[in-house]
């Protein structure tokens, strides 16, 4: 009997050591992170109280969607880059990102007054991204896209001469507003964007109804290593997507 009980717990053991692993995807269009490892090391600790969990985060886009095949997996992307691979990659966006009470973002155009669409645009954020929100401006004139690590770098080298232009979200160009009321003082919002949905977290469509993914992004701000998770995300909170946002996106019924 008491063999029988090793064995069973031995089988246990061995069906938990070599489980497949499910793994967490990370990389955004719209998010600059300076520090991979930091950010692997505090989310696999959190993604530990669940399981069998890995997470993997990713500089490069097209590296990034070469792993999207796999079947166990969940993703962090941005919405304007999840709109473009929903489909293909058979998505499901289940959770967005929350800021200051807002699950939507703003991008603005930021320039000194009186600037013409001349010169070089600072963004933290990708080429592609940055092109493309150019691109829809319809300007005779092109802008060459500098990349810096923040937004407020790019902000600020608007402010000091350093670029004519910078790409960042609304609430960074507000934040300045206050830091520096003198250097955003000669500077005003030459665009604005609509408002769009913050960072998503989406799974394989035959995982939708996956409560433990639900459980595991939702309680971020309840541990230690998940509160540093969201910090370094730069976001407050991970909640559920509405039916309604959900329609907006578009991707997997």
């Amino acid at each position: 009997m008491i063999q029988l009980k090793h064995l069973i717990l031995t089988l246990l053991l061995l069906s938990s050591v070599f489980a497949e692993q499910k793994s967490v995807y990370f990389y955004t269009t719209e998010t600059n992170i300076n520090n991979f490892k930091s950010l692997k090391v505090n989310f696999d600790n959190y993604l530990k109280h669940f399981g069998n969990y890995s997470f993997q985060a990713f500089n490069n886009k097209d590296v990034f969607e070469g792993f999207l095949e796999n079947e166990n997996i969940v993703v962090i992307l941005s919405s304007w880059h999840y709109k473009q691979i929903a489909k293909k990659y058979n998505l499901q966006a289940k959770l967005v990102a929350l800021k200051k009470q807002s699950i939507t973002d703003t991008k603005v155009l930021v320039g000194k007054k009186d600037s013409t669409y001349m010169g070089t645009v600072t963004t933290p954020f990708s080429h592609e991204y940055a092109n493309t929100y150019i691109d829809k401006l319809s300007l005779k004139t092109s802008l060459n896209i500098l990349n810096v690590p923040k937004e407020i770098d790019a902000l600020m080298s608007v402010g000091f001469g350093m670029s004519q232009f910078a790409l960042v979200s609304k609430e960074s160009f507000e934040l300045l507003k206050k830091a520096n009321s003198f250097l955003a003082s000669q500077m005003e919002i030459f665009n604005e964007s609509a408002p769009t949905l913050r960072m998503l977290v989406a799974s394989k469509n035959k995982n939708h109804n996956n409560k433990e993914c639900v459980e595991i992004f939702t309680t971020l701000d309840s541990k230690d290593e998940g509160k540093k998770v969201l910090d370094m995300l730069g976001v407050d909170k991970i909640v559920i997507l509405t039916k309604n946002n959900l329609q907006k996106l578009g991707g997997v019924e």
